[in-house]
């Protein structure tokens, strides 16, 4: 801006000299008509006065002025950005592509600087093209600020407002360049820009066409600029794609991860996938490996893996590492984190006790308790806050079962379940020194289907009244055991039997003692020894593990002796006899263990397993009742739902199977069963309504949506499909999209079920699934900067390879610049040259009336 002083009188030179001329010629004529001043008007004091005046009114009149003068305005031209945020943008170490695009940016424009340049304007460009309004994210000065004149640091800017604002990041599962610069046009506005800017790796799926596209931008004279990013230097890329992993667990029992893998150029490679547990400040100890590493080949594209481990008490983050490879294009994408929580149900065993050991009180401070034969057993279960022991105990082990109190002693009031819900509500069985005829025949049948259907756990252990000397041959229950019985007595008491775990099962969770591996087997090593055991056929072939084997020791003289055994038989089982075998019945885990675990027989167990205490029984109980309630988790629910897998692909129908069960825990056909898909995250993190699952052709729609996929918590009904066996069940076929939406490798979801009984909801479950597909943009990351080279040669654009080249396209284009803009204000038209004017003549006229003067 300029500023300076001018006369901007409305008079010319010529008018100013006549006008100065008349005014002397009217002050001559008057002095001459009126003659000359008197003496007191002669004062020098007002002839100063007079003067000034008048020369503040000449003033006046020549106009004094402040002219101003502004330069025109700079219309600057546009500058596309077009920046990339597919997927393949993610790859590097350390630095992305895309950190890579977006810090050529800032620094551009700091060397560019406060110098007119350019206008930016800044899109997004993947499956779509988007505007991005918020570039402080980036880091980028905001344009309309700087139009305004205001001055902008050049950083990431957080809200001030409180609230959290979600990261640009490179997310999209598709990259349509040439769709995204068709698009582009439509923002021009009145003219084209002065060029676009295109930030990628230039992995797109559309190429053809590029050549046409290009001589359009040069016919329009708005060329295209490329910055080509990515290491073209490299040998292939290793990455997880996606894990699949249960979100909640039981303690202690086996969980299944399943890892997908994409690679790329290392055909043939061997490589390793391992899953370990991280550590964290407060548990440093448990940065470990949970299961051992798995050998892979790869091979191009997708594959998965399946991984396993034992969960423990606490919920655990998981890590899964795959192997890097020489010259990875990214190592960043070789690990993968997630979180496996626990499931902290109650577990509820139900012991059944048959031994004939007296009760005896026992003083436990002020209090006296009742111990019976079943109390070491309940009271190292009871020690784990997650299970619940409910004891019955039988006389002899024959006739009616009666119910153990809090206190240890025996209740007439309860006994067996009586009905199949109140049976239900456990999860595993231990039979210990009963006889069959303990049971009534429908009891059996329950058992059978708790364990067969409902998934629940059983484990008979040894006593003179356990398998066939208890006439359990031929019953339902033999055949859930995973032994053949003997048709006839196989009690064996009197004679010291060794118990080795078996070396191929050291690795079953029963055995898991203490997490030191040589330090476990010395505690399996020394097992203890039994004065008693039962003998068995066989073990049966099909899905069994024998995990300890029993050797007699004819020559041992140990109490008790055979004669605490009236009729016992004396043959001798061979050496190697299965002493512990675990098995499978339908949904539900068995196991039978040969010896007794009461008092005589066991003694060494109870007092003895540790260095000369009981430390280790505990543990291997519960390890015990952890195995056999795994699959249980079903076993109390009312409703229960299961798909035919637990991922999918894209186009991939998802079958879903119900089962509901009635008060007496009776499959039953009379419910309505729903269900609606929830995603795993949130809504508003979504980018559309609509679910990735088709809705089924030929299903009537009553929620009024019309479109071809399910929306997110529309509902859905479940028809009735009575399974083969004529049990009441419901099934329907959900089929996946082609594609997702989200623009991701995986999608997680949630199916929401609920039985309902007229109006009454019955129960709920929910059942957790993924869809996973191998998108283009993870199927090849190496870059493909040959397109882009060809669309800015075609456009007549130019290969940025640097800031300094990216500030030069900032700032070598045309400026216009309108014209100046002229602001005159005139000095007269102030108020304090009207006040001395108006003062100078106040002062001069009454000086006059002082010295006398009209």
């Amino acid at each position: 801006m300029i500023a300076t002083l001018t006369l901007l009188t409305p008079l010319t030179l010529t008018a100013v000299l006549l006008l100065a001329g008349a005014i002397l010629a009217g002050f001559g004529l008057l002095r001459w008509w009126t003659g000359p001043p008197a003496g007191a008007a002669r004062r020098w004091g007002l002839r100063g006065l007079r003067t000034a005046s008048i020369a503040t009114l000449i003033l006046i009149l020549l106009n004094p002025s402040n002219v101003t003068q502004t330069p025109g305005p700079i219309e600057r031209p546009d500058i596309f950005y077009l920046l990339d945020t597919s997927q393949s943008m993610s790859v590097g170490d350390s630095e992305t592509r895309f950190d890579h695009a977006v810090r050529l940016m800032r620094e551009a424009e700091q060397i560019a600087g406060d110098t007119p340049h350019a206008a930016r304007k800044l899109f997004r460009f993947g499956h779509r093209l988007t505007a991005i309004d918020d570039v402080s994210q980036l880091g980028l000065a905001d344009e309309a600020k700087l139009a305004a004149g205001h001055s902008t640091k050049i950083r990431a800017q957080s809200p001030r407002d409180g609230t959290s604002r979600k990261p640009l990041l490179p997310t999209d599962s598709d990259t349509q360049l040439l769709t995204a610069l068709r698009q582009v046009s439509s923002r021009f506005g009145r003219r084209p820009p002065a060029g676009i800017v295109v930030f990628s790796d230039g992995r797109a799926r559309d190429e053809s066409g590029v050549e046409p596209l290009a001589e359009q931008f040069a016919r329009l004279k708005a060329p295209v600029h490329v910055v080509p990013v990515g290491d073209l230097g490299r040998g292939g890329d290793v990455a997880i794609v996606a894990v699949v992993a249960p979100p909640r667990v039981r303690r202690f029992t086996e969980v299944e991860v399943q890892v997908f893998l994409r690679s790329y150029g290392y055909e043939g490679r061997r490589c390793e996938v391992s899953l370990t547990a991280p550590g964290d400040p407060e548990h440093p100890e448990v940065d470990r490996k949970l299961a051992p590493p798995v050998p892979i080949t790869l091979h191009d594209g997708f594959q998965s893996v399946g991984l396993s481990f034992r969960s423990d008490a606490r919920t655990r983050k998981l890590q899964i590492d795959v192997s890097t490879q020489p010259e990875e294009v990214s190592t960043a994408n070789n690990r993968f984190q997630t979180e496996v929580g626990i499931d902290r149900t109650k577990i509820r065993v139900l012991y059944v006790e048959g031994s004939s050991q007296p009760l005896q009180p026992v003083q436990r401070g002020a209090k006296y308790e009742v111990r019976g034969p079943y109390s070491d057993l309940q009271q190292a279960l009871i020690e784990d806050e997650d299970i619940e022991c409910v004891v019955l105990a039988s006389a002899g082990g024959q006739g009616r079962l009666t119910r153990v109190t809090d206190a240890g002693g025996i209740t007439t009031a309860r006994g067996f379940p009586e009905t199949v819900a109140e049976l239900a509500a456990f999860d595993a069985m231990i039979l210990s020194d009963v006889a069959a005829d303990a049971l009534t025949d429908q009891q059996l049948v329950w058992i059978e289907n708790w364990i067969g259907q409902r998934g629940g756990g059983l484990l008979m252990v040894g006593g003179q009244r356990s398998f066939a000397s208890g006439n359990w041959d031929g019953t339902p229950l033999a055949q859930m055991l995973p032994v053949d019985l003997r048709p006839d007595a196989d009690w064996m008491p009197g004679t010291q039997v060794e118990v080795r775990p078996a070396p191929a099962a050291a690795a079953h969770p029963v055995w898991s003692i203490v997490t030191d591996a040589r330090q476990n087997a010395e505690i399996l090593a020394a097992f203890p020894s039994f004065f008693a055991a039962n003998r068995w056929l066989g073990v049966k072939p099909h899905l069994t593990t024998v995990l300890a084997t029993l050797t007699l020791d004819t020559g041992a003289q140990n109490e008790p002796s055979r004669s605490l055994v009236p009729g016992s038989s004396p043959d001798v089982a061979p050496a190697g006899q299965p002493a512990i075998v675990a098995g499978r019945y339908g949904r539900g885990r068995t196991m039978a263990m040969a010896m007794p675990i009461t008092p005589p027989w066991a003694n060494d167990l109870l007092t003895k397993w540790g260095d000369g205490d009981r430390r280790y029984y505990g543990k291997f109980w519960r390890n015990t009742i952890y195995w056999l309630t795994e699959s249980s988790s079903i076993g109390r629910r009312r409703l229960v739902v299961s798909a035919d897998k637990k991922f999918y692909r894209p186009g991939e129908p998802i079958r879903l199977t119900a089962s509901a069960f009635d008060e007496a825990a009776t499959p039953t056909g009379n419910y309505r069963i729903t269900g609606m898909i929830e995603p795993q995250s949130s809504l508003s993190e979504l980018e559309s309504n609509d679910s990735p699952i088709r809705w089924p052709e030929g299903k009537p729609r009553e929620s009024g949506e019309t479109g071809p996929l399910i929306a997110w918590g529309e509902e859905f009904e479940l028809p009735r499909a009575d399974l083969s066996d004529g049990r009441p069940a419901f099934a329907l076929t959900l089929p996946v999209a082609d594609a997702l939406l989200v623009g991701s490798a995986s999608q997680s979801l949630r199916i929401e079920m609920t039985a309902m009984e007229d109006f009454t909801q019955v129960d709920s479950t929910s059942l957790d699934l993924q869809i996973l597909h191998d998108p283009f943009e993870q199927q090849n990351p190496f870059p493909n900067h040959e397109l882009l080279e060809r669309l800015a040669s075609g456009s007549g654009g130019r290969i940025i390879r640097d800031s300094n080249q990216l500030a030069d396209v900032l700032k070598d284009v045309t400026l216009t610049v309108g014209a100046p803009v002229i602001h005159q204000s005139p000095i007269w038209s102030t108020w304090w040259l009207w006040t001395w004017l108006l003062g100078l003549l106040t002062v001069e006229w009454l000086w006059r009336r002082m010295v006398g003067l009209a």
